[in-house]
């Protein structure tokens, strides 16, 4: 749908809920990696980063070095960068599939609040499941998937991805409810005021 270069995509990204959700759910429908780095870069660096930090409750910084599309992001900061451009993460079957609609539907239900219900969300799931014959899928230790997927660490993107890889469902981005938030300030210099004696 979303093709041409990074420039091109950022435009039509840019304070837009419906174009940053399609573009995302794009990215994000084959669960690769490399693949949902890339567009999350593209799709915060699109936005006013200032402003995307301040609603998103993280530091400038941060937010850079998080979405810059080098490192592995934590599962509650992209729940948090979602809901300051006004989208939301949900959870769907791999199209063809009709096994994982109950694991969608589980997962939709918990990505559909803040970041800690979607970490408890994908905990039940894990434990819901043979974490053995898990593991031997994600190529990780039992201990590890029930270290990753406890409740109680938050975890990264390429793990989430794998374990939807291994639950045959995927993640998608549809437009959210606009958040009431203090206006954007203008682009360029603020105008001088004029002293006492003017």
């Amino acid at each position: 749908m979303l093709a041409g270069n990074e420039a091109n995509i950022a435009d039509l990204v840019r304070d837009n809920p419906a174009a940053i959700s399609a573009y995302l759910t794009e990215k994000f429908a084959e669960n690769e990696i490399s693949e949902a780095r890339t567009a999350l870069s593209v799709v915060m660096k699109a936005q006013n980063v200032q402003i995307l930090a301040r609603d998103a409750g993280l530091r400038r910084d941060a937010l850079y070095r998080t979405f810059g599309g080098r490192i592995d992001p934590q599962l509650s900061r992209i729940l948090k960068m979602f809901a300051a451009m006004n989208v939301r993460a949900c959870v769907a079957p791999k199209s063809g599939m009709d096994s994982p609609d109950a694991i969608a539907a589980r997962l939709n239900e918990a990505f559909g609040g803040d970041p800690a219900e979607a970490i408890g969300g994908l905990s039940n799931v894990v434990r819901s499941q043979n974490v053995t014959a898990l593991a031997l899928k994600l190529g990780i230790r039992r201990t590890t998937v029930y270290k990753t997927f406890g409740g109680a660490v938050d975890p990264h993107l390429s793990r989430v991805l794998n374990l939807f890889v291994a639950l045959e469902v995927r993640l998608a981005v549809l437009p959210a409810e606009p958040n009431m938030r203090p206006p954007r300030p203008s682009l360029g210099r603020p105008r001088k005021l004029p002293r006492d004696g003017e």
